[in-house]
Order: structure tokens, then sequence, then C-alpha cells
């Protein structure tokens, strides 16, 4: 098995936060991505279970139990004022390093990456319920943000597959 590179870890990203953000009564979600029409014979190992959809169901509940936090609903003025994407990047990064400095995710045994993927989660999840019209624009921010700030741990894991 090959290892997980930052370029699979982009792409499982994208994917997961696709997902994520899909609406909850679209009813064309499909389980698994397609395997190139390749059928797979035997048991699958842990390494071929990365599925976007069961990652996104995981990250949609840790992000929604944030969005009652003070710090974090501070956090969301400025992005929602940016219109630019270069602006959203640089507010959405500030707002995500400001959540993970609060209570809710300083917990010594979740380690900072984590907090910054859970924090980012709630912070997109919240920007796309309150700026329907932004969902794009946050999604692309989000992919952008977490495969920067975490995609190289994230293949130092083994891809999202391994960490969730």
């Amino acid at each position: 098995m090959a290892p997980t590179t930052p370029l699979t870890v982009e792409w499982q990203t994208e994917q997961i936060i696709k997902y994520l953000f899909e609406d909850e009564d679209e009813d064309d979600i499909q389980r698994c991505l397609p395997c190139d029409g390749l059928e797979v014979d035997g048991a699958r190992s842990d390494e071929d279970t990365f599925d976007p959809v069961l990652t996104a169901d995981i990250l949609k509940r840790v992000g929604d139990a944030m969005k009652d936090d003070v710090e974090f609903k501070a956090a969301l003025a400025g992005l929602t004022q940016a219109g630019a994407e270069e602006a959203m990047e640089m507010v959405f990064s500030r707002g995500v390093d400001a959540i993970c400095k609060t209570h809710v995710c300083q917990q010594p045994e979740v380690s900072s990456e984590m907090q910054l993927i859970n924090a980012s989660v709630a912070f997109g999840l919240y920007l796309k319920k309150s700026s329907p019209q932004l969902k794009m624009k946050i999604q692309r921010v989000m992919s952008a943000f977490i495969t920067s700030r975490v995609g190289p741990w994230l293949a130092q894991q083994g891809g999202w597959g391994k960490v969730v």
C-alpha cells in the first residue's frame, strides 16, 4: 500500500467538506466513492476504508457541539463581512485560531491538530447556515485551511481514514 501523500489528503479533505456541506434533505448522497469500476475481492484493510460521508457525519456532530460557545460566535463577525476570498482565508484562519484558544477546544487529551479540525468544522458549518450565499467560498476556504494547517499531520497519520 502506497503511503498517504499530501495530495491524497487534499483530495480526501475536499471530498469530506463536499459532503459536510451537502444539504441534509438531498437523497443522492453516495455512501462510498466510485472505485473506477473495479471490484475488490476479499476483505478490505483499514487503509481502504476511507468514507468521506461517514467522516463528514462525525465531524458535523463535533462541530454542532461547539456552536453555542461565546468565543465561537465572536469569531464569526469578521468572516461574514469579508468579501474577497483572500480576505476570507485570513479571517477564517484567525477565527479558527481564536476558537482553539477557548476552553471548549483546550482539552489536553485532544491533539492540537484535531482541535484545529474541530474548530474549523464548527466555524464552517455555522457560516454555511448563517450565510448560505457564501457556501462555495466557505467550502474552498475551509478546504484550503485544513489542507495547509493539518494536511501534513493527516498524511503522517495515514489519511483521514486513520484519524477519524
